[in-house]
């Protein structure tokens, strides 16, 4: 039932856009290629914009949780803007909307980083135009704290968004306790394909900063 709850979430996720844009149609009483005109617009605003230039970010602390206490905490873009999600979850976007940082502190340890990946992965098999890029796994040394090793396993995919076309999307699975056997924070970045050195820059950065604090 659980894992059936996250492929639904997930899926909602991906398609948000084109489910609004697609009910707003309905809605107006207008036709399909006329509801397309504003994503046709949206989508040349985006790849009219440059590519995420790494040089160009910086980045400070930003912690969210219970109302009177922080229980994640992570490196985010400055100037981005946050919008908590849930107690532990929470996405950071550029004003264009064209670039995203999310966050889930969530994940509580019940399986490995290994095992959460090969869910994701099968959960994605509805995602329109699903492509699997790469997977990989490592550490990194962590940056708060007592400077412990943060293990992850890694997922990147492209796949088709009809307000935005082509998106590029990576998800690590971190954990910052035990080497890989439980995973406690999710970490995803997105954007398209020509952002790629940004946003492999921010999900460095994140995966060195992400923490839970309490």
């Amino acid at each position: 039932m659980e894992t059936r709850t996250m492929k639904k979430t997930l899926t909602a996720r991906v398609l948000a856009g084109t489910a609004i844009l697609g009910a707003a149609g309905l809605l107006l009483g207008i036709a399909p290629s006329d509801a397309a005109v504003p994503a046709r617009a949206a989508a040349v605003s985006t790849y009219a914009k440059p590519a995420l230039n790494p040089a160009s970010l910086h980045f400070g602390w930003k912690c969210w949780g219970h109302p009177t206490n922080c229980n994640v905490a992570v490196y985010a873009p400055t100037g981005w803007k946050f919008t908590k999600l849930s107690t532990r979850e929470a996405k950071f976007t550029d004003s264009s909307n064209t670039w995203m940082l999310r966050v889930d502190g969530s994940l509580d340890g019940k399986v490995s980083t290994g095992t959460v990946a090969q869910q994701r992965v099968k959960e994605l098999r509805r995602v329109p135009g699903l492509k699997i890029v790469s997977r990989a796994h490592g550490t990194a040394p962590s940056l708060v704290g007592d400077g412990s090793t943060v293990a992850y396993r890694s997922l990147t995919y492209t796949y088709r968004d009809g307000a935005r076309g082509q998106r590029l999307v990576s998800t690590r699975f971190l954990d910052i306790y035990s080497n890989g056997k439980r995973a406690y924070i999710e970490v995803t970045v997105a954007g398209r394909p020509q952002d790629k050195a940004g946003l492999t820059k921010i999900m460095a950065v994140a995966t060195q900063r992400a923490t839970l604090v309490g």
